[in-house]
């Protein structure tokens, strides 16, 4: 009896470990402007403001450049997130008080692309809600997104959701909010 009580406490510990992991692989990581948010082994993600808006995108209310920098070390690495004009499909979107915005443009700098690095703004098209993107890159670059906040949350507190898939070298999903 005394066994059969033991396989069970155990088989329910290890059903209840492995749901508590599954709860928390799904909850987004909370942290601040700047803090490093750790892709295994592999990539590191900084999330900040930039104070430069970019040239050729008119706003409607005021500009706010946040800057994802990345470091896959001498390794390289594949991402892959869905990025669209429409807060409710967009897997990076801004937290402005009670409203979700969504990027209005976005520039990608990875120096290891080479003549392919043209660092140019993409304005994101709001008919486009599939917005797939799969980055590959070696060494260091950056995402820096520009959002148009309107001139009411201007004074509220913002943090950028992220949800991000590294795809290669090993196959691991992040979710995390940044206050910014």
């Amino acid at each position: 009896m005394r066994r059969v009580s033991l396989l069970v406490s155990i088989v329910a510990l290890l059903a209840g470990v492995g749901y508590t992991k599954t709860q928390e692989a799904g909850q987004p990581k909370h942290v601040k402007a700047g803090d490093v948010i750790p892709f295994g082994e592999t990539l590191f993600v900084r999330a900040s403001k930039a104070t430069k808006a970019f040239e050729g995108v008119k706003v409607k209310g005021e500009p706010l450049v946040v800057v994802l920098e990345m470091d896959s070390g001498k390794k390289g690495v594949t991402l892959s997130y869905r990025l669209t004009a429409d807060a409710e499909s967009s897997q990076i979107y801004l937290l402005s008080g009670a409203h979700k915005i969504a990027p209005r443009a976005v520039i990608e700098d990875f120096p290891s692309w080479g003549r392919d690095n043209d660092k140019e703004v993409d304005k994101l098209d709001p008919q486009d809600t599939v917005g797939g993107v799969t980055l590959s890159f070696q060494q260091k670059g950056s995402i820096s997104l520009l959002f148009d906040v309107p001139i009411a949350d201007a004074k509220a507190e913002k943090k950028l959701s992220v949800v991000m898939r590294m795809v290669q070298p090993k196959d691991e999903q992040q979710s995390f909010v940044v206050s910014l």
